[in-house]
C-alpha cells in the first residue's frame, strides 16, 4: 500500500498552485495512481501565503487535505515557519534556500536547493521556480516517473513557454540526483 501526503508552500505568485496540478496530474492521469488535489490561497494577492496539497494513494482517498506530509516543499521562509512542523518525523522538507535563510541546517530530512536562484540562472528571472521544484519533488518523492512528470508539464504550460519550463523540470531533475547522491 502506498500514501503519499504531500504540502507545497510559498508566496502567492510562486506558481505553488500550477506545480501541485502538474504533480497530481503525473500521478493520477500518467502513473495510474489515485489522487486529490486541494489549494488555499490569501485574497488572490501575490506576496501571501500559499499552499497546495496533493494526495497521492494506489488506494480509496477520503480526504481533501493532508495530515502531516510526507514531502514538503517551502519556498519562502513565511512558509516554512508556519507548514515545517507539519511534517512527517521520516518525512523530507524541499525548501528554496535563496529565500529560506533561517531553518535546522542539522536536520537529515531538509534538503536545501538555490531554487529561484537556479530560475534566475536559467531564464533571468523567478518564472520557473515552480517548474525546477516539480522536478525536484518528482526525484525526491520517487511516487512517478520523470516521464510522467514532463508529460503533465506539457498539459499544462502554455505552448510558447513549453520548452523553458521543459528545461526546468529537468534542471530540478538533476540538482535533486545531484544532491541525494551526495547525501547517501
Amino acid at each position: 500500500m502506498m500514501r503519499a501526503e504531500i504540502r507545497l508552500g510559498g508566496n502567492g505568485g510562486q506558481g505553488i498552485i500550477l506545480a501541485a496540478k502538474v504533480l497530481a496530474e503525473a500521478a493520477g492521469i500518467y502513473a495510474g495512481l489515485n489522487v486529490v488535489q486541494s489549494q488555499i490561497y490569501g485574497a488572490a494577492a501575490r506576496g501571501e501565503l500559499s499552499k497546495a496539497d496533493v494526495i497521492i494513494d494506489d488506494g480509496d482517498i477520503y480526504t481533501l487535505e493532508i495530515s502531516s506530509a510526507d514531502l514538503l516543499l517551502c519556498l519562502s521562509q513565511e512558509a516554512y515557519d508556519h507548514f515545517k512542523n507539519e511534517l512527517k518525523p521520516e518525512g523530507k522538507l524541499v525548501l528554496d534556500e535563496f529565500y529560506v535563510k533561517d531553518y535546522d541546517q542539522l536536520d537529515k530530512r531538509f534538503l536545501a536547493f538555490p531554487i529561484s536562484q537556479m530560475s534566475k540562472d536559467l531564464a533571468g528571472s523567478e518564472m520557473f521556480s515552480n517548474m525546477i521544484s516539480v522536478g525536484i519533488l518528482t526525484v525526491v518523492g520517487g511516487y512517478f516517473s520523470e516521464e510522467h512528470a514532463l508529460k503533465a508539464v506539457e498539459k499544462n504550460v502554455p505552448k510558447n513557454f513549453l520548452d523553458m519550463n521543459l528545461k526546468a523540470v529537468q534542471m530540478g531533475f538533476e540538482e535533486a540526483k545531484k544532491k541525494l547522491k551526495k547525501n547517501c
